[in-house]
C-alpha cells in the first residue's frame, strides 16, 4: 500500500495503525539457515505513515530503508537479542542503527516527538525511521527501533564521546557504539571553539531539544560527539578552522547578526552550508586535567583543526520509580549533584550548563 507523505502529515489514526506480514528466507539468501530449509519471521510495523514522513524530512527512500534492515542477517541477529537496550550496526548501511527496545518507549512518545521535528528540522535528537517486531517461528517477539548513526561520516572519526554532565560513575565500562569505542567524561580534555553564530544555534537547538525531552519526563540521555582531526598546529595565537570562513559567510547571510531571535537562529529557511551536528569546523585545545595542570603549564597548549559530529541519544529513560529510589540511595553517598539519576528539569539545566563550557566562543572570529 503507498503511504501519503503529503505536506499534510500524518492524521491522528496514523499514530495507532500497525501492518503486519510473515518474511520468509531461505538458505540462499541466509547463510545461517541448513540446506533445504526456510526461515519465517512475523513482522509489524507500528504507525508506518508516520515514520514514513519522518524518513521524507531527511530524504530517505521508503524501499531503500527496507532493503538495509532487511535485506541482511539482521533479522537473525536482532531477533535473537531478547534483552531492550541492546545495539545492532549494519555493516552494509552505515546510515542506521538498530536498538531493541520495549514497545511503549516509542510509541508512547511519537505524537510529540514528530511535531517536534517537524518545528525544529536542526533537531539534534537521534532520528527514529522505525519502529517493529519481529518474532521467528516458534520464537520471542522483539521490538526495535531504527534510528539514525550520528557518527555516520565519510572521514575517519578519531575520538567519539558520551557526554552526560554527571561525573560519579562516568569513568568506568567505556562503551561501544557501533565499532566504536566511545569515551565518557572523564577522558575528554578538549574544548570545542566555534564561530560566535554556530555556538549560539548549536546551544540554542540543545535548549530546544532538552525542554522537549523535559516535557516527555525524559533523563539520562547523551550527547554523542564524534571528532575528526583535521590538522595539528603548536600553540593557541589567533589560529581557527579554515572553514571557519563559510561559517562567517553564513553569519552574513543576515543583517541582523546576533540580533536574531532564539526562534530565527533554528528556523528550517536560516540554513548554513553545513548541517547542524554534522562536519561542524571547529578548533579543539586541549585541557589539561587537574592532576597535571602544573605540568603542563609549562608547555604550550596543543591546538587542533576538527570536524564535529553530534547528536542526542538514549531518549527513551523516564524518572521512573527504580530512577528515583537510585537517586535517594546515591544522594547518601555522593553529591546529589553530580549522580546521573535525578529528576528531568535538573537533569537538563545541568546537560546544558555542562555542553556551554565544552563548546566556547572563537573569540578570534569575532
Amino acid at each position: 500500500m503507498e503511504l501519503d507523505t503529503g505536506a499534510a502529515g500524518p492524521s491522528p489514526l496514523d499514530f495507532k495503525h500497525s501492518q503486519r506480514t510473515i518474511i520468509r528466507c531461505s538458505e540462499h539468501e541466509y547463510s545461517f539457515l541448513s540446506p533445504g530449509t526456510v526461515a519465517e519471521f512475523d513482522w509489524k510495523d507500528y504507525c508506518p505513515a508516520v515514520f514514513r514522513h519522518i524518513q521524507a524530512l531527511d530524504n530517505i527512500n521508503y524501499d531503500d530503508y527496507m532493503l538495509s534492515i532487511c535485506g541482511h542477517e539482521i533479522l537473525h541477529d536482532v531477533s535473537s537479542t531478547t534483552r531492550p537496550g541492546a545495539l545492532h550496526y549494519l555493516p552494509h548501511d552505515d546510515r542506521f542503527m538498530i536498538k531493541t527496545l520495549k514497545k511503549s518507549e516509542v510509541k508512547e512518545m511519537l505524537p510529540n516527538y514528530y511535531r517536534h521535528l517537524k518545528k525544529y528540522r536542526a533537531s539534534l535528537l537521534a532520528k527514529f525511521y522505525g519502529l517493529h517486531f519481529i518474532r521467528p517461528s516458534r520464537g520471542p517477539k522483539v521490538y526495535f527501533v531504527v534510528m539514525s548513526n550520528i557518527l555516520k561520516s565519510d572521514q575517519f572519526i578519531h575520538m567519539s564521546y558520551d557526554l552526560k554532565g554527571s561525573s560519579q560513575g562516568r569513568s568506568v565500562n567505556k562503551l561501544e557504539y557501533g565499532q566504536k569505542t566511545i569515551l565518557k567524561e572523564i577522558d575528554l580534555d578538549f574544548r570545542f571553539y566555534l564561530d560566535p553564530l554556530t555556538r549560539v544555534r548549536l546551544l540554542t537547538q540543545i535548549k530546544y531539544d532538552c525542554e522537549f525531552l523535559e516535557s516527555e519526563g525524559i533523563m539520562d540521555y547523551s550527547l554523542l560527539l564524534g571528532v575528526h582531526v583535521e590538522t595539528s598546529h603548536q600553540g593557541i595565537g589567533s589560529g581557527k578552522h579554515p572553514d571557519a570562513d563559510v561559517a562567517c559567510e553564513d553569519r552574513a547571510h543576515s543583517k541582523r547578526d546576533f540580533e536574531l531571535t532564539m526562534p530565527d537562529l533554528c528556523e528550517p529557511n536560516f540554513r548554513p552550508r553545513f548541517r547542524l551536528g554534522v562536519n561542524v569546523p571547529a578548533r579543539a585545545i586541549r585541557t589539561p586535567k587537574e592532576s597535571n595542570r602544573g605540568i603542563m603549564s609549562m608547555k604550550t597548549e596543543e591546538s587542533y583543526n576538527v570536524f564535529l559530529y553530534c547528536g542526542i541519544i538514549d531518549l527513551f529513560q523516564s524518572y521512573s520509580m527504580s530512577k528515583r529510589i537510585e537517586h535517594a540511595y546515591k544522594s547518601l553517598q555522593y553529591d546529589s549533584k553530580l549522580i546521573s539519576a535525578v529528576n528531568p528539569k535538573a537533569y537538563s539545566s545541568r546537560f546544558q550548563e555542562f555542553l556551554s563550557t565544552i563548546f566556547q566562543e572563537n573569540e578570534s572570529d569575532l
